[in-house]
């Protein structure tokens, strides 16, 4: 009794549900748009040829381009997550439709047919997308590293 005490509902702590935060509050995404932020604002004012910070005058355009390029692929492999998880909870409740139409003892071969086509096309359809936005940021290592990090975010 006392393990159903605990869980929320049960009589137990009332916990608030989880909240799961954008992927722009990322502490590495802040970090990068505020670099950005400042060597956007020395390039912009000139300021960038004398001051604390010159040294950073020659590296600003690869600095801007890495940085934009990182925030890009963090936001696709952010979205890639989400629809991964959208498609599979789309793909169970198909599956569970099916099993019912079957255990009703209706044929299931035409609509598992047409499920399989469609997720195939849903998933070339995601890759596509994905290599289409990661082929237009400039820097890949950038956004391959923002992709890869974007999508270990929960």
């Amino acid at each position: 009794m006392g393990i159903l005490r605990d869980l929320p509902g049960w009589g137990g702590p009332q916990h608030e549900t989880a909240r799961v935060p954008p992927p722009w509050t990322a502490k590495s995404v802040l970090t990068v748009a505020a670099l950005m932020g400042v060597g956007g604002w020395q390039w912009l004012t000139g300021d960038s040829q004398r001051g604390t910070l010159s040294f950073l005058a020659p590296y600003l355009p690869i600095l801007m381009t890495a940085g934009a390029s990182y925030i890009g692929g963090f936001l696709i492999g952010w979205g890639a997550r989400k629809t991964i998880k959208v498609t599979a909870v789309v793909a169970a409740i198909a599956l569970a439709l099916i099993g019912l139409l079957v255990h009703f003892g209706l044929t299931g071969s035409s609509a598992e047919h047409w499920i399989s086509d469609t997720a195939g096309w849903v998933g070339q359809q995601v890759e596509g997308a994905e290599r289409y936005l990661v082929a237009l940021l400039p820097s890949a290592g950038a956004a391959g590293t923002g992709a890869f990090l974007g999508f270990r975010r929960k």
